[in-house]
C-alpha cells in the first residue's frame, strides 16, 4: 500500500512541475527531462507515470475538461433560478480557482491543447455556449446574452498568467462571484446608447 500513496506523490509532482514548465516556459520548449529534473527523478521514471509529453498534457488539461464539465452539465438538469444560478456560478467560480495554474499553459499553447484535445474543446465550447444561454436567465434579450458571456469570462480572469495578487482563494472567490453577479443583475435592464 506504501507504493502507491508515493507513487501518487510522485505523478502529482510531476503534474505541478510540468504545469510550471509549460505556463512559464511554454509547452513546446519545456522537455520531459527538465520535467523529471525538477521533480528529482530519472526520465524513466516519469516514462512510469506518462508515456510522452502529449499524454501529461492530456492528464493536466483533462482533469480541468472533467471538472469543468460536471458544472456546465448541470444546467440540463436544472431550470434557471437566482438560486440555482447562484449555486453554479459559485460551482464555476471554484473549478477556475482550482485549475488557475492551467490557464496559461491553455492560453499560450493552444496548439497543442487543440492537438490533444480537439473533439472534446469542441464539446466544451458546445456546452460552455448552453452554459451561458442558461445564465442569460429566461426570455434572455441580446442584451442577456451578452452579459451572461461576460459574467463567464468576467470569471475566466482567475486564470490570467500575469495575475499574482497575493489573497486567498476565499478573497478570489469572493471577488470573481461579486464581479460575475454585479454584472448578470443588469439582465433585463435596458440598453442606453
Amino acid at each position: 500500500m506504501q507504493h502507491a500513496t508515493s507513487s501518487r506523490d510522485t505523478k502529482a509532482e510531476i503534474h505541478r512541475a510540468a504545469v510550471h514548465l509549460f505556463s512559464t516556459q511554454g509547452y513546446d520548449k519545456t522537455s520531459l527531462r527538465e520535467i523529471a529534473e525538477q521533480v528529482g527523478i530519472t526520465k524513466a521514471s516519469l516514462y512510469y507515470h506518462y508515456s510522452s509529453k502529449q499524454d501529461l498534457l492530456r492528464a493536466i488539461v483533462g482533469t480541468f475538461l472533467d471538472d469543468i464539465f460536471e458544472v456546465l452539465r448541470q444546467v440540463e438538469d436544472h431550470p434557471w433560478s437566482p438560486e440555482k444560478e447562484r449555486e453554479l456560478l459559485a460551482a464555476y467560480v471554484d473549478v477556475i480557482i482550482e485549475h488557475r495554474s492551467t490557464g496559461p499553459t491553455l492560453l499560450r499553447d493552444i496548439a497543442a491543447v487543440l492537438a490533444a484535445f480537439g473533439d472534446d474543446l469542441d464539446n466544451l465550447i458546445a456546452q460552455a455556449r448552453r452554459f451561458q444561454v442558461w445564465l442569460a436567465g429566461p426570455d434572455p434579450t441580446p442584451a442577456d446574452r451578452l452579459r451572461a458571456a461576460a459574467a463567464v469570462e468576467t470569471v475566466g480572469a482567475a486564470m490570467s498568467a500575469e495575475l499574482d495578487l497575493g489573497i486567498s482563494d476565499a478573497e478570489i472567490r469572493a471577488i470573481l462571484l461579486d464581479a460575475a453577479s454585479a454584472v448578470l443583475a443588469r439582465r433585463g435592464t435596458p440598453v442606453e446608447g
